[in-house]
């Protein structure tokens, strides 16, 4: 860190560089913090035992919930850090100001700063009547943190508006929606839905009506995502174990096909054709056949450049395609990854430009979450909650209630557009994840920063191995002397 910043401080570091070093090991240094707690509804105790005052009792760590019947669905906004939103197992959506805590190491609860109530069949005439079935994913406007879309096993997708929770529109859709994506950067306001019918439904937020489906005959489709180079080109992947590559505004629609079995991309088979003198616009460009995955395709990301899309299938493997030519990279992540549930799979990728090395991929594997290289599938480091390696007792029956649905990271500076690039953390954060879990918690993981503390321990430890080499060397010299040999104790 020194050496760093006298370098910075001559010149030959840039600010740039040194901000993106500082983050790469900042990454590989998250934490559980504990010291957070979201608190939606506290399980109330019938009694205090030792005459213990009950709201103690109700505010310990494992009586707080942020959603009782669990947390199915999270996300962060990305222009500021600030704005949480959760929805429940239940159907309902609760609102977190993550500035209200005074700092990132004192211990705080979050209490809901606004809260949407699952619909029941007396609530359905209100204004902001919630979802009647658990949400299956959250998303901000990718321009306007003010707004968000929420879509639910009651078959609708919703826009609500955030300065008081309000619904602004509904789209009925008549099919279970697993996910929806918007562009980050498109004119239009299309909504990609991932459903469990085969085609890939377009919901247009400006008209209010599903506009065009794309169609395929590939089963559910369990995930989409957008090019955030180009605003009409859409990503989906689909329980034959295909990945498909659509411009919306063409007819027949698939541009392309992701194949594991190519790692040329179609750069190559281009340069083939020509070899052979065969007419490249009369040439497939793709197998009908290709399949990105042996088995359901339901996690799809795009990094924030552009460069590379991140598939995840129920085979129980992550690839890495390259973007522009669509091959496989052959990046190969191991055994390691758990991946069996037919729900659209969330992953997280670091902003791109973030980090000095390689982009960094966060994958929730069921009770822990895996930090891997993208590249080269390394595991970094493996983050895991309280009381998930082999529990014993009444807690056992539990484990699968810890399960991770969903994670959020809590970045400020956008998808990396800017000059100075994406930063980790808002205002009151060096960096954190959020993780959802099955039984009802939001737990947060923060990075390490060394501090005074940790400087005099390194300091202490240092001391003492000064005084452990001067014992060894008198005891070296004191054999010597009396053998009139050289014995080195090792």
């Amino acid at each position: 860190m020194q050496t760093r910043l006298l370098a910075r401080e001559t010149g030959d570091l840039e600010p740039q560089e040194f901000a993106r070093s500082l983050a790469s090991d900042l990454i590989r240094t998250f934490a559980p913090a504990p010291q957070h707690r979201f608190n939606g509804e506290i399980l109330t105790s019938q009694a205090a035992p030792g005459g213990v005052p009950s709201f103690a009792v109700e505010e310990r760590a494992h009586n707080i919930r942020a959603h009782g019947a669990g947390v199915s669905a999270l996300e962060v906004e990305k222009f500021d850090g600030r704005l949480m939103i959760s929805g429940g197992a239940d159907g309902s959506i609760k609102i977190w100001d993550l500035e209200n805590a005074p700092s990132p190491h004192a211990i705080h609860t979050f209490k809901p700063a606004m809260s949407i109530a699952r619909s029941t069949q007396d609530a359905r005439s209100s204004t902001n009547r919630g979802h009647s079935h658990g949400v299956t994913h959250l998303a901000f406007y990718p321009f306007d943190a003010g707004a968000f879309l929420s879509s639910s096993f009651d078959k609708t997708l919703k826009l609500w508006s955030m300065p008081r929770a309000a619904l602004s529109a509904e789209f009925p859709l008549n099919a279970t929606i697993y996910s929806h994506s918007t562009s980050p950067i498109a004119d239009h306001l299309l909504v990609a839905c991932a459903t469990q019918h085969s085609n890939v439904r377009l919901v247009d937020l400006k008209s209010g009506a599903a506009v065009q489906a794309l169609v395929a005959h590939g089963g559910p489709v369990l995930s989409t995502a957008w090019s955030p180079q180009y605003e009409y080109i859409l990503a989906s992947g689909h329980a034959d174990g295909k990945v498909r590559i659509w411009d919306i505004r063409r007819a027949g629609g698939v541009v392309a096909q992701l194949d594991q079995e190519d790692s040329l991309g179609v750069v190559h088979r281009f340069a083939l054709a020509a070899a052979n003198g065969a007419d490249w616009s009369r040439q497939p460009h793709f197998r009908a056949a290709a399949q990105a995955h042996d088995e359901a395709v339901n996690g799809i990301k795009w990094t924030d450049d552009g460069r590379y899309i991140v598939t995840a299938g129920l085979d129980r493997k992550i690839r890495v395609w390259d973007a522009d030519t669509g091959a496989n990279t052959l990046a190969s992540f191991g055994s390691i990854v758990q991946n069996q549930h037919a729900k659209t799979a969330n992953m997280l990728l670091s902003p791109s430009g973030l980090c000095s090395s390689n982009d960094v991929l966060v994958w929730a594997n069921d009770q822990e979450m895996l930090v891997l290289d993208l590249h080269d599938g390394t595991v970094i480091t493996r983050l895991r909650g309280p009381g998930v390696a082999n529990p014993v007792g009444p807690r056992s029956a539990e484990i699968g209630r810890n399960r991770i649905t969903t994670m959020a990271w809590r970045g400020a500076g956008g998808s990396g557009c800017r000059t100075l690039g994406p930063v980790m953390g808002g205002a009151q954060s060096l960096g954190t994840i959020y993780s959802a879990h099955l039984d009802g918690h939001i737990r947060a993981w923060m990075v390490t920063i060394p501090g005074p503390d940790d400087v005099d321990d390194i300091e202490e430890v240092d001391k003492n191995e000064e005084v452990r080499m001067r014992k060894r060397k008198a005891v070296d010299d004191a054999y010597k002397s009396l053998m009139g040999k050289n014995i080195t104790f090792t």
